[in-house]
């Protein structure tokens, strides 16, 4: 298990393969404290506790978007990953 995974459980005793996934990436590119702080305030952000599927990863990826910089770079890379999953983004998604 990856440092970023465990921190990760124990800040949100949750994991799974995606959000497991999402969370080693932001804190690869923001460092520990920093990645696990955006990914949770992402996850709050749209009411979830963890990452189900494609759908879940890509409205996870487009909060991190909005916030700029290099957690837009992970989001966007997140949103190509969960594209290529089945996720579907724009209008067609509601």
């Amino acid at each position: 298990m990856t440092a970023a995974a465990a921190v990760m459980m124990n800040a949100m005793q949750v994991v799974n393969a995606i959000t497991e996934n999402a969370f080693t990436r932001l804190t690869k590119a923001l460092g520990r404290e920093r990645g696990v702080r955006c990914g949770e305030q992402a996850l709050a952000a749209l009411g979830l506790r963890e990452l189900r599927g494609p759908q879940d990863l890509l409205n996870f990826a487009n909060e991190l978007i909005r916030q700029g910089g290099v957690v837009e770079a992970v989001g966007r890379a997140l949103k190509v990953s969960a594209i290529l999953r089945g996720a579907i983004d724009g209008p067609r998604a509601a």
